[in-house]
């Protein structure tokens, strides 16, 4: 795996463990009866946060095992594989949607930098 690659696919799975941390202090607001637009708010944030990673492991996907199989002539395979996964993934290919080629964490030409979720 390239330099690149394994790059994105640790910034994906540093993500992926941010979230479930991130889960664990939902959990434990709800527990705690905490308000519910706060609880929301959270919810939200953790979501923005696994549509990131999504992005990632779709674009290293793209990149490897899609751009493989079209060259080992399996293309209307991979190209039927991928668009029964994209339906389930309306933050990528809803009308909001945005792919680009920064990895997760990453802040893409154009887009503000916010902290607390990179």
């Amino acid at each position: 795996m390239s330099a690149e690659l394994t790059a994105k696919k640790d910034a994906a799975l540093n993500r992926l463990k941010t979230v479930r941390g991130h889960l664990d202090g939902i959990i434990r607001m709800v527990e705690a009866d905490a308000y519910c637009v706060d609880v929301m708010k959270q919810i939200s944030a953790v979501q923005s946060s696994l549509e990131r990673a999504n992005r990632v492991m779709l674009h290293n996907h793209l990149e490897t095992c899609f751009s493989a199989a079209l060259l080992d002539g399996r293309g209307q395979a991979a190209i039927d594989e991928l668009i029964d996964a994209l339906k389930f993934t309306p933050a990528l290919t809803g009308p909001q949607a945005q792919l680009t080629g920064s990895a997760v964490g990453e802040v893409a030409e154009g887009e503000p930098a916010m902290a607390g979720r990179g």
